[in-house]
């Protein structure tokens, strides 16, 4: 199962099942429906190369018209589980030229691609239109590619038969590699075949699924969601309906006889406002540090490549490449430490808002209050306090009331986030980017630049320069081969901005979502904990914080992928 789809449908459903319990409390569901773009999955490339095919038997929708020839003439968009996909005509064809445009627009737009071709690969024509998209547009890093068909082969979808296709189709992709691409082979009629005879033929239901390659496509689809962290691009939706769902279930409880009760947890909730404001705010202001230094860097790749031109000189070359690889890995470093500086800054001064909140007057005469009357709190509110979450099913009062005397003997804290939690961060963020994202180790250009073909490495990849103009040699072919290279120039550079985007969202997910979160849920649990506590509290309450709780989960759960 392709798991993003499976989170997706599960969000949706919890949105449904909030706005409805907010409908029967007579609450205002104030999250716009739409505001968010849904997850866009965009089935592109050759025409007749299964496209449509592919994406009924991932969807298992029976609206999807395959068949031969071209029989998607117009993009179409489907629902599935909460995500939008969408099927394009085929492009890159002298038949239908028109068909391009529609099929860019759509893939402007798009979160992740699937570029589909049959066995037969690519002629020359789709080759440099499929190297425009993945190098001039930068959409390789966004991009899976699928070789459909396999059954048409001579060894079918074969382990043999792939690598054969593999060393085929390594010109037309360099310099990526086809792990870097993601590539998978299919023969999705024959998973739709083995759908039609399960039934009735178990057993050759089993060999068409294996011959399909269609669980390991959809495994492809699951590792590149992770490696992207292409979860994060669903969570923002159900952040919102976290917020809502808490400030519902305030709205909607009964206060309690105990005045410090509700203090404590109208202390619990300021200190959750911080934490989860901070959140978000942070998230983005970093995530900005990486977008923006990639996309130097690509500019960088798109000057580099205008140095190759007819009549450009062995030196200037050589020259002008390595000053722009040195400022791109200057672009690199300085983009890891102003987020590690971000970080720390930040954390810091989410570290004095609680602070602020703990030694409020507020704070200060709620937390005397405590102290003095522990032996008269509920246990779930000793457990609270004594900080024993976990343990309060073999923990007696006498555990309790000890855990608890040993916070107070110091003053007792309320706030479970403090200045040892910042450093714990920030030592493990300044840990890890002790392993920077280095995309160039060191800066190697080769010094033999010949003329006429021959070979100049430059950044890795192999460059077939022409210095000058002679008689014999086919203009047009040179030029071709010029524009090539300046392709693979850029390619390189795009691939080192892709890296430091993964880098930073990794960045992001480890020291800002995560630690965060685990420090959101703390508190969370501590409210849900007092709220138990208050045996008057109505069904719509308790319906909110039912859904509030299962929220919770899910976002952990989409973290995980």
């Amino acid at each position: 199962m392709f798991r993003l789809a499976d989170y997706t449908k599960k969000i949706a459903d919890l949105r449904t099942r909030t706005m409805q319990a907010a409908d029967r409390a007579r609450i205002n569901f104030d999250i716009i429906e739409g505001a968010n773009k849904k997850f866009q999955l965009v089935f592109v490339g050759q025409y007749s190369a299964g496209k449509s095919s592919i994406l009924k038997a991932m969807t298992g929708r029976k609206d999807i018209k395959i068949g031969a020839g071209i029989t998607t003439e117009l993009v179409h968009k489907y629902d599935w589980s909460d995500i939008e996909v969408v099927d394009t005509p085929g492009i890159h064809t002298e038949k239908r030229p028109d068909h391009d445009d529609l099929s860019y627009a759509a893939i402007a737009s798009a979160d992740m691609l699937v570029y589909v071709v049959t066995n037969e690969l690519f002629d020359a024509n789709l080759a440099a239109h499929f190297r425009k998209l993945a190098i001039d547009r930068d959409k390789a890093g966004e991009m899976i590619l699928v070789i459909n068909k396999m059954t048409r082969t001579s060894k079918g979808n074969t382990p043999e038969q792939q690598e054969v296709i593999r060393e085929d189709i390594q010109k037309v992709i360099e310099p990526y590699t086809p792990d870097q691409l993601g590539l998978c082979f299919m023969d999705a009629n024959s998973y739709l075949k083995s759908i039609e005879v399960r039934a009735e033929n178990p057993g050759l239901a089993d060999k068409l699924l294996a011959r399909s390659g269609y669980n390991e496509f959809i495994e492809t689809l699951n590792r590149f969601v992770t490696e992207k962290n292409m979860s994060a691009r669903i969570t923002t939706g159900l952040y919102e309906l976290d917020d809502f769902l808490q400030k519902a279930a305030r709205q909607l409880e009964s206060g309690t006889a105990d005045s410090d009760i509700d203090a404590l947890e109208e202390n619990f909730m300021q200190q959750r406002h911080v934490l989860s404001d901070a959140r978000i705010r942070l998230q983005q202001e970093v995530r900005d540090i990486f977008t923006n230094a990639a996309a130097e860097i690509r500019a960088l790749g798109l000057e580099s490549a205008d140095y190759l031109a007819e009549g450009c000189k062995k030196e200037d070359v050589e020259e002008e490449l390595e000053k722009a690889i040195r400022k791109a890995n200057d672009i690199i470093e300085s983009s890891q430490e102003t987020a590690l500086s971000t970080l720390t800054d930040r954390l810091n001064e989410m570290g004095q808002d609680i602070e602020a909140i703990e030694n409020s007057e507020f704070s200060k005469k709620l937390k005397t209050r405590l102290v003095g009357r522990f032996e008269s709190l509920p246990d779930s509110i000793k457990k609270v306090l004594g900080n024993t979450v976990g343990q309060a099913q073999k923990a007696g009062n006498a555990v309790l009331k000890n855990a608890y005397n040993a916070t107070a003997e110091g003053g007792l804290k309320l706030a479970n986030f403090s200045g040892s939690n910042i450093h714990s961060i920030v030592l493990k963020a300044g840990h890890a980017v002790g392993y920077k994202f280095k995309p160039w180790q060191a800066i190697k250009v080769t010094k033999g630049i010949a003329i006429g073909g021959q070979i100049l490495s430059v950044l890795g990849v192999g460059l077939s320069v022409f210095m000058q103009m002679k008689s014999d040699q086919n203009e047009e072919q040179m030029r071709a081969d010029l524009k090539t290279n300046r392709q693979n120039i850029r390619s390189q550079f795009n691939l080192a901005a892709n890296g430091l985007e993964d880098h930073g969202r990794a960045f992001v997910k480890e020291n800002i979502a995560n630690t965060l979160d685990a420090s959101i849920q703390q508190i969370d649990d501590n409210i849900r904990e007092i709220r138990l506590t208050r045996a008057n509290r109505n069904t719509s309450c308790k319906e909110m914080e039912d859904l509030h709780f299962d929220c919770q989960k899910l976002i952990r759960e989409v973290h995980s992928l």
